[in-house]
């Protein structure tokens, strides 16, 4: 049907929130309405929606509208303080799945490019889901919610230099691996010109726009062409919009757009992505041996982050308490992993039956995390600066 994509769109946000309601009653995160909802109306439940090239668009642009309000939540001035930590949390935060990944999956199958595969798919963060748990906690300014951001960040980056050796893994040759490096140091070149270019530019627009009505606008166009001009240079679209965040948070007025852009991204937007994510699970039906694998693997998913992440907070000074709220927070799998496992199938790396254990456990992570982040708050031990 040529106007199915309005019903489902129609559907997706009423029972997103309808099942955000639900969460919220029973004082679960709101994000978790979301996957459900996309769970129930998907393939594997009810098979109302199925995903398609229209919901993915509105799923990408959900994504990164959730990360330009979060670039919009940070002082420049401290994640620039405090890069060097981001930089340690992000590394042991990649050492530590990767080889934990790599020895686990050897239980299930003896295949070093497989194995390497299931190590590397665990590496990246995605910090979407953990960025609206925390803005819905009113955490995200929090030195915790920064220290995710980013960390996050770096983590997307290193993500990406993983992606390009696992995708051409018996065959790499150092110039790929070059190339791939020189548009990332150019991409940050290009961000910092035009950051700072744009930063003079909204100053001036500030002054002129007295009632607020250009900004957002303004705003939210920067946003996506800097998320475009990630993407084209091998980054992250996420990267670029937290970035173009960074820019206009930053300026006096930028905060107060905020609440315009914010109204329409969790109205419509935000319940898209969330949804979207769960309409990816199929119906299953898989051997008892496989989804013991699948728990395990996802244990290890899970702890991987909190040790690795955890461990490189603790070593930069945070506190036990703030050191497994990083960790946790860091824990959130998504759009990378999923990516990674695409890609591996379509060369003949994994089998189908590898990328559904890899789906599933993304589901089940991103089911999990938003909980125990969640928890991990209520707990206040150490209240201070939280």
């Amino acid at each position: 049907m040529e106007y199915k994509y309005l019903l489902d769109i129609g559907l997706i946000i009423l029972v997103v929130k309808i099942f955000t309601l639900i969460t919220q009653k029973v004082k679960m995160p709101k994000v978790l309405g979301g996957l459900i909802a996309g769970i129930v109306l998907g393939p594997a439940m009810l098979d109302i929606v199925q995903n398609n090239t229209i919901l993915e668009a509105l799923s990408k642009f959900g994504i990164i509208l959730i990360m330009f309000l979060a670039g919009m939540e940070t002082s420049i001035k401290k994640f620039i303080s405090n890069s060097n930590k981001y930089v340690i949390i992000a590394t042991l935060g990649v050492i530590v799945p990767l080889v934990l990944g790599t020895i686990f999956s050897l239980i299930y199958i003896q295949d070093l490019k497989t194995n390497l595969f299931f190590g590397a798919v665990i590496t990246a963060t995605s910090v979407s889901i953990t960025v609206e748990t925390l803005i819905e906690m009113k955490k995200i300014k929090s030195n915790v919610g920064l220290a995710i951001l980013g960390a996050g960040v770096v983590d997307d980056i290193i993500g990406v230099l993983f992606l390009t050796i696992v995708m051409n893994s018996g065959n790499l040759q150092m110039s790929t691996f070059a190339i791939m490096i020189l548009k990332i140091v150019l991409f940050f070149g290009m961000a910092i010109i035009l950051g700072l270019l744009l930063f003079k530019v909204f100053e001036k627009i500030e002054k002129k726009d007295v009632k607020n009505e250009q900004m957002p606008t303004y705003s939210i166009a920067f946003a996506l062409i800097l998320a475009y001009i990630a993407e084209m240079l091998g980054v992250s679209g996420i990267v670029g919009a937290y970035i173009a965040g960074l820019v206009i948070g930053n300026t006096e007025k930028g905060r107060k757009v905020k609440g315009k852009i914010d109204l329409v991204v969790h109205m419509i937007f935000s319940p898209i992505f969330f949804a979207s994510v769960g309409l990816n699970l199929g119906k299953i039906d898989f051997e008892i041996q496989v989804w013991i694998f699948i728990l395990i693997f996802t244990t290890i998913t899970i702890i991987s982050k909190v040790i690795g992440n955890g461990l490189g907070a603790k070593l930069c000074g945070y506190s036990n308490e703030k050191a497994l709220q990083i960790g946790i927070g860091m824990a959130t799998r998504g759009e990378v992993a999923l990516i990674i496992s695409a890609e591996a199938q379509k060369i003949g790396l994994i089998n189908e039956e590898i990328f559904s254990i890899v789906i599933i456990t993304v589901l089940l992570v991103t089911f999990i995390t938003p909980i125990l982040l969640h928890y991990s708050f209520e707990k206040k031990v150490n209240v201070e600066e939280q």
